[in-house]
């Protein structure tokens, strides 16, 4: 079981405390009565989503002794024009930077995150299509 807060800080800002005690400040625009300090709740999901996957990828890769030099996930996702606006697309895009990454090695670490060990990307799985492309390139 997992236990998180989130604690009230002014406006509309909170520090979400996790188990473990790290925090994270979560806040959002102005115009909605935040002070625009940090990353909305929303982006703080897809940054989870882009944390939890990468941290699968980069475990598996390195299981299969693949060399790398660099490593990111962006996320791409749309949401429901209708409350609760939940997330109706997501589409990862991780890109790799090395000389000589397998592009099969590469994308099967993807499809195990993606099919058997990302918690994130399974419970977001549930109302969003999830999909994802890959870019290799030599270096940075």
């Amino acid at each position: 079981m997992y236990r998180v807060k989130a604690v009230w800080n002014r406006g509309l800002q909170f520090v979400g405390m996790s188990e473990s005690g790290h925090a994270i400040v979560m806040d959002t625009k102005s115009e909605l009565g935040g002070f625009e300090s940090a990353a909305t709740p929303v982006e703080t999901t897809l940054l989870g989503l882009c944390g939890c996957t990468g941290m699968d990828v980069v475990s598996i890769l390195k299981k299969k002794r693949v060399e790398f030099d660099d490593f990111e996930v962006a996320v791409e996702a749309e949401k429901s024009p209708q409350p609760p606006n939940y997330f109706t697309r997501i589409e990862l895009v991780f890109r790799i930077w090395g000389a000589n990454v397998s592009e099969a090695a590469l994308q099967r670490s993807i499809e195990l995150s993606s099919d058997k060990y990302c918690t994130v990307t399974g419970t977001l799985r549930g109302k969003a299509e999830v999909t994802y492309r890959y870019e290799i390139n030599p270096e940075r």
